[in-house]
This record gives structure tokens, C-alpha cells and sequence, in this order.
């Protein structure tokens, strides 16, 4: 998705929060940087539906921004209803257009139907039968993702995937409730936001996943749990059946936002109710065929691989396994991405763009800069070509003076090119390069001069050019890396010029802030 990441930005709309957490990329795998939760504002979601895409995209902003959270790279997992969730079945007289086919089908469902579809899919393992062709499919309201990715860019806020909070929740905690559990069926039975969403793997490989809503009347009473055990015994069942000659353990995780109880009564009388409804019981043994494990949202995270964290506010599971696509951590085989394809292309034109502005950029900035440099140059030329003259060395002043008047030629041909540069930079919005440049002006001692500058798509930028000393040279690095859009800025060189002897070459690396 995003090679080269180093840091991504998970970001989870529910009901009523907005979760953020920011990881990095480490050898060691992800480390968190900093977590936030701020109130969905008011009016922004109704009945499950994000209804002021505006106003949902200016609070997660002003979140980043109170918090002091900057990234280049996000996925996001809104709140939309309807979504679809279904692994679907390829008949072997299956087209070859695989996409068209399954496209097809979603159409088949009512919750769907008279609406634009945004939809992905990937394909999955069979835990069966071999041979078996299976899809994981995500569909949900095309104009509903399009209106709220459209008000986050209008926000610099750049998001680069759209996936369920099953798929980040499935990725965050894989490592540690899923691989290498080959002898175990693993089914997650997830209650959120207003559904219960069961999701089964066998041998490590996604089979089976259905939602399906909650009444409003039962979501927090005993109730509830009554109706999720009686939906996890049926899948039990159908497993059992299907699977008479081999009996797997069961490990049955619920992760619930039900807080009508404590977690560990919870617990108690969810597994009495599975033993009761089911035959995994061994009389001999007097122990049960199956393991259960309560999870809330709140403490999810310690499944995860970022249970260790010393950050004060813990964060979402669902927001750290968000945070993790962008690095590219897989998530058993899951790929899903509901980022509509307009948004792409306009991503993609505003590369192209941004691939121009730099171009413009680059030879305003030497222009602006070489006029104070060559300015200081000149003057110092004077000040030694009158001390020369007062001493009485008599030392052959000609070649300083022709020198002086060469330079002076060259501020006034640079002088001549600023308007002409400022009006090609005024033709269009070039993001915040204007605010960029104007800092690096700021930020350059009269004494240093930028002869080169290369960029690349990834916003990395590198200086090449001369100084009049060691010194100015350490003073413009460490002012670039306390610039608002520098992220950081590295000197990587520098040696003596060999045809001036006077002035010191330079290379420094700088990476912006979008």
C-alpha cells in the first residue's frame, strides 16, 4: 500500500468517540507513539450513519492537532450501515472475472439493493475440501464512504484504506489469539456498535463470518447475552455436525461493549450457557471442549502487540490495527480496502501536481536565496577590496573588484526572474509550499547558500550548497529540524570547495511535513 512507511495513523469512528493511535515501524515490530479519544460531535451520527461528514472530519483534525499527532499515512474505519460481511463460495463454473462476478452477487442482497455499492474482496484459503474457491467480500454504501473521504481530504487529513473494525481488530490481534493455532477452531463473537458479528478461523484461515443486529431493547441486559450465546451455540452446532469424527477445541472470544455487568460475571454466565447448549462437554473429563475469553473495547488492546505500552490513555484495538495497514503487517490473508476510486485519482493528480509545484518551488527558493548570498558575498569582497587598499600592500586588487561586479551582475539577473517565478506560483494552489519556503528563508543564515535542491514523492528533500563556515553550516541543520514543516533535518556532508578554498560544500537531508 504505502511502501516505506514509517509511521501510520489508525483512526476509528464509533457511535460516540473518535479513537486515534499513532505507531511506528520498529525492527522489532510496532511501537505506539501516541494515543487519543475524543466525543463525536453532536448531530454527526444518527442511527449508525455519519450524517455531518464536515463536522466529523473538523473534530478528528482538531484531535490530531490538540494532541500533537502529525502523519503523512491513515486508515480509517467509519461507522455505516448497512455493511456486508460474507465469505462466498465460487462455483467451479466460476467466470473469470472474478470481480464481476461477486459483484453480481452483492447485488442479490437486500440491504443493498437501489444503493451504489462500494465494495472489495480477497481471496482466502479453503480450510476444507482442497481446491475450494473462496472470497471474503466488504460491501457496504458507496456515497456514504465518498462524502466523508472527500470531507477528511478537504481537512488534509489523508487517509489511504477504508476497512471494517472487524479487519483491524482481526490484524491487531492475530499474532497473538490466531497463528500458530492449527489444533484450536477460534470463533470471535465481536458486539459492536449495535451488532454482533461472528467471525470463525480454522487451521489459521478465515471460514466463516455473519452479522447480524441487536435489538435496541436487549443491548444492555442479560437479555443480550442470552441471544449471543444461543447465536454462538448455533454455529457450534453446525460445526460439530459438519465435523462429527474430529473433535477440535474451541476457543470462543467475546469482545463486547455490554457494561450493564462485570466483566468476570459476564464471563460465568456466558460459559455456563455454551455448556449448556452444547455437546462439547466431556463427562469423563468433567471439563468442557470449550475455552472462553471475555474481552471489553477497553481492554482489547492487550491482545495486541502494543500490550506493553506505557502510555498513559490505552488505546483501541481497532485504531492500533488500523495503524498497522499503512505498515504493511498483514492480517491472516485480509485484504480489504473500501477507498473509493475517485479518491485515488484525485490522490493521484495531486502527485502530479505536487511533482510541478516542486519544480516551481525549487527555482523560486535558490532564486530568493542566491540574492542573499551573493549580497553578504559581494559585501565582504568590498570590506577586504577597501582593506586592501588602506594597508597599502599593494597587492593587485583587479581580480576582486572584476569579481564584485560579476556578482553584482548576478543579483540583478536573479532580480529580473522574481516576478515571473512569483506569478507562476500564483497560478494554483501548490498545497503549503508557500508557507515552506517562506520558513526555510527564515530559517537560512546570511552566510549559507542553497546551490541544489531534489525531492521526491515520499516529501524528502535534499540541500546541496555553500557556506562561508563550519559553523552557519550546523546553525541552518538545527534550525530546519525546529521548523513547524520540517519533520527532521540531518546533515549528511561536507568538505572544502575545491575551486573557492574560502567557502565549505554542504549536503543536508530534510524531510516536510505535508
Amino acid at each position: 500500500m504505502t511502501p516505506g512507511a514509517k509511521t501510520a495513523l489508525g483512526i476509528e469512528i464509533s457511535g460516540n468517540n473518535i479513537n486515534l493511535a499513532l505507531l511506528r515501524k520498529t525492527r522489532n515490530g510496532v511501537e505506539l507513539l501516541k494515543t487519543a479519544t475524543g466525543p463525536v460531535p453532536d448531530g454527526a451520527i444518527k442511527d449508525g450513519n455519519i450524517e455531518d461528514a464536515i463536522g466529523l472530519a473538523k473534530a478528528i483534525k482538531e484531535l490530531k492537532t490538540k494532541n500533537k499527532i502529525r502523519a503523512r499515512h491513515a486508515a480509517l474505519s467509519p461507522v455505516i450501515e448497512p455493511m456486508l460481511l460474507q465469505v462466498v463460495d465460487l462455483p467451479n463454473d466460476a467466470p473469470i472475472n472474478v470481480g464481476q462476478f461477486v459483484q453480481n452477487e452483492v447485488k442479490h442482497y437486500a440491504m443493498l439493493s437501489m444503493k451504489r455499492i462500494a465494495m472489495d474482496f480477497c481471496g482466502i484459503t479453503s480450510s476444507g475440501k482442497s481446491g475450494n474457491r473462496r472470497v471474503f467480500v466488504v460491501a457496504t454504501d458507496n456515497q456514504k464512504i465518498t462524502e466523508l473521504t472527500k470531507a477528511l481530504n478537504q481537512a488534509d487529513i489523508n487517509i489511504d484504506a477504508i476497512e471494517p473494525p472487524l479487519v483491524a481488530y482481526i490484524r491487531a490481534c492475530y499474532a497473538k489469539r490466531i497463528a500458530k493455532k492449527f489444533e484450536q477452531n477460534l470463533l470471535f463473537a465481536i458486539v459492536h456498535e449495535g451488532a454482533l458479528t461472528l467471525c470463525l478461523f480454522k487451521n489459521q484461515m478465515l471460514d466463516f463470518v455473519r452479522t447480524k443486529r441487536l435489538e435496541a431493547h436487549k443491548r444492555d441486559s442479560d437479555e443480550c447475552l442470552e441471544w449471543i450465546a444461543e447465536e454462538i451455540n448455533a454455529v457450534l452446532k453446525f460445526y460439530e455436525l459438519e465435523v462429527h469424527n474430529k473433535r477440535n477445541k474451541w476457543e470462543v472470544t467475546l469482545l463486547t461493549s455490554i457494561r450493564n455487568r462485570p466483566v468476570k460475571e459476564k464471563a460465568e454466565l456466558l460459559a455456563t450457557k455454551l455448556k449448556e447448549g452444547t455437546p462439547f462437554y466431556d463427562l469423563s473429563q468433567n471439563e468442557s471442549q470449550i475455552e472462553l475469553k471475555v474481552r471489553t473495547l477497553e481492554d482489547a488492546y492487550l491482545d495486541t502487540p502494543v500490550a506493553d505500552t506505557t502510555c498513559a490513555d490505552k488505546p483501541s484495538a481497532i485504531a492500533v490495527g488500523l495503524a498497522m495497514k499503512p505498515l504493511n503487517f498483514p492480517s491472516c490473508g485480509l485484504n480489504i480496502n473500501l477507498l473509493p476510486a475517485e479518491t485515488s485519482e484525485v490522490k493521484s493528480a495531486r502527485k502530479h501536481t505536487l511533482i510541478i509545484a516542486n519544480i516551481a518551488a525549487v527555482v523560486l527558493l535558490l532564486t530568493i536565496l542566491s540574492i542573499g548570498f551573493l549580497s553578504i558575498k559581494v559585501k565582504k569582497i568590498s570590506e577586504n577590496v577597501k582593506q586592501k587598499q588602506r594597508t597599502q600592500l599593494g597587492r593587485n586588487t583587479q581580480a576582486i573588484l572584476n569579481e564584485q561586479v560579476l556578482l553584482s551582475e548576478q543579483i540583478a539577473n536573479v532580480s529580473e526572474n522574481l516576478n515571473g517565478m512569483s506569478a507562476i506560483l500564483s497560478a494554483g494552489p501548490f498545497l503549503r509550499w508557500d508557507q515552506i519556503l517562506n520558513e526555510i528563508r527564515s530559517a537560512i543564515p546570511k552566510t549559507v547558500r542553497i546551490t541544489n535542491l531534489f525531492g521526491d514523492e515520499n516529501s524528502r528533500v535534499l540541500f546541496k550548497g555553500q557556506a562561508l563556515s563550519y559553523e552557519s553550516i550546523h546553525l541552518f541543520a538545527d534550525v530546519l529540524n525546529n521548523a513547524t514543516h520540517v519533520e527532521s533535518a540531518s546533515l549528511i556532508g561536507t568538505e572544502k570547495d575545491s575551486e573557492l578554498s574560502n567557502l565549505v560544500m554542504y549536503s543536508i537531508s530534510c524531510s516536510l511535513i505535508e
